[in-house]
């Protein structure tokens, strides 16, 4: 019986790839390197926009992956790919990409249309008849999320108003950054899960299928959203060219890919019915998994791999908050020194001074909505409650922290208050809570219950290693893998 799956995470700041053996319930070995493949320009940066270039981020994922086989000699059985959700790149007929990827972090979308006073959100909004319920932003009848950018539907909207379309629409698809990996790998046509699908913003999560009537009331082409497949089933099997590339054998199955968010939850609670899982990386999630569809609130309701639903609280507090206040000393330094400190020492040094201040940093308020909130897009965060001895880049981490913590656990109570029910088992992930014990200390303090880190790093390889060992037939289900590894 084969034990060992290969899996690989496209992620934002970083990819990694990670050999599991499900026989010893152990990582083998695991890389990461940093994504280097951003193409956007310094002025672009300013007014929102991240692109990248996905064939070399690929590369990078791929040439990262080769050097752990090599370096591990374990040959894989299959292969597992998450990464980042949302973005956007366009694909001609024959898999060539047609321009830059667009990210989940391009803010492009919330830009006001030439002359109007309403943004491009506000005009799909409007054309495929969005409603705004109470606490909420507007969103598509049964789509699980409201309309927010990043979101690979309004990148194409954008795209389409701003005749940056290919006019042979009907020979042009879009894809998603994990699953152009897997069209790579197996030289087959990209296809989308129902846990990337609810992230291009089309989804009808009551038919599990695209809203094909959405689609067409906001001008796009059918053609332009992937073919759908189930998760944790064989998407392809790698090709001999890329077999060459890994040092893997030919043939062998690449699983269908799956969101990293779901990933990491998979790779991470053995317990789904009892756990409240946190997830910080460049951004957050506190998620609750739930066995039928439940009213969302402000939350957004996400498929799981294979069954059942995550309501999670999916904001924009985590690695990329605190990187926000780390880049105000750093450019501090170097206006007023003339040099830059060194990024990792800086956010170890930030988190030692919080760890000095008293719980509550002596009356120090932080808003830390630097880039708005899926709630309130415009929002801007705020330092308030500052007195000459507060004034210190100490009682700003303490509060930023603790305002963090608040948020992600008022994404828990609002998913309790819904019906998804009190969960008894508190369970972290991502580098952004391993590396924080302040901001451990502070979800454990909001949620009045101990904080249990995973076993291992790199939960959403786990979880799609997981996901590899469920389609090549070594679990019958994605539950069975993760109580197996997980508990």
């Amino acid at each position: 019986m084969p034990t060992h799956y290969l899996s690989i995470d496209v992620g934002s700041t970083s990819v990694t790839a990670l050999i599991l053996d499900i026989e010893s319930k152990s990582v083998v070995g695991s890389s990461t390197i940093s994504n280097t493949a951003e193409t956007t320009s310094a002025n672009d940066k300013k007014i929102g926009r991240s692109e990248w270039d996905l064939d070399r981020m690929t590369d990078l994922a791929l040439g990262n992956a080769k050097n752990l086989i090599e370096r591990t000699k374990v040959q894989p059985a299959a292969i597992g790919i998450t990464g980042q959700q949302q973005g956007l790149q366009l694909l001609d007929q024959d898999l060539n990409t047609v321009g830059n990827f667009i990210s989940w972090q391009d803010q492009r979308s919330k830009d006001f249309l030439p002359g109007e006073n309403r943004t491009y959100l506000d005009a799909m909004g409007e054309l495929g008849g969005a409603v705004t319920e109470e606490n909420g932003l507007p969103a598509f009848e049964n789509t699980g999320c409201p309309i927010v950018t990043g979101y690979t539907a309004p990148n194409l909207y954008w795209l389409k108003a701003n005749n940056e379309l290919p006019t042979n629409v009907a020979n042009i698809h879009g894809t998603t950054a994990p699953e152009f990996v897997v069209s790579r790998l197996t030289n087959t046509r990209p296809v989308t899960d129902p846990t990337d699908a609810v992230s291009w913003g089309a989804y009808d999560l009551s038919k599990m299928g695209w809203n094909h009537d959405l689609i067409d009331s906001l001008g796009l082409s059918r053609e332009l959203f992937s073919n759908l497949a189930d998760s944790c089933t064989p998407a392809g099997q790698l090709t001999n060219e890329m077999a060459a590339k890994l040092g893997a054998k030919a043939g062998i199955p690449v699983s269908v890919a799956s969101g990293d968010h779901q990933c990491s939850f998979a790779g991470t609670v053995a317990d789904y019915e009892n756990t409240v899982a946190i997830n910080i990386g460049t951004g957050g999630q506190a998620s609750v998994y739930v066995e039928n569809p439940t009213p969302r609130g402000w939350l957004e309701l996400r498929p799981y791999i294979q069954s059942g639903y995550l309501l999670a609280g999916v904001g924009v507090v985590g690695g990329r908050t605190f990187r926000t206040l780390r880049d105000f000393f750093n450019n501090a330094s170097r206006a007023i020194a003339g040099y830059e400190l060194d990024p990792d020492v800086l956010y170890g040094k930030l988190v030692e001074l919080a760890a000095e201040v008293p719980a509550g940093a002596e009356g120090v308020v932080v808003d830390p909505l630097f880039t708005g909130s899926r709630s309130n897009p415009l929002a801007k965060a705020a330092v308030r409650e500052l007195t000459p001895g507060t004034f210190t880049p100490g009682h700003m981490a303490r509060a930023l922290f603790e305002a963090m913590a608040a948020q992600l656990a008022d994404s828990y109570r609002e998913a309790a208050k819904l019906g998804a029910g009190e969960r008894s088992m508190l369970v972290g992930s991502g580098n952004g809570l391993k590396l924080n014990p302040v901001l451990r200390e502070s979800l454990e303090a909001e949620l009045g219950m101990p904080l249990q880190l995973g076993r291992h790093n790199e939960e959403a390889a786990i979880g799609a290693a997981l996901c590899a060992a469920v389609a090549d037939g070594s679990f019958k289900s994605i539950a069975e893998a993760s109580a197996s590894f997980a508990g």
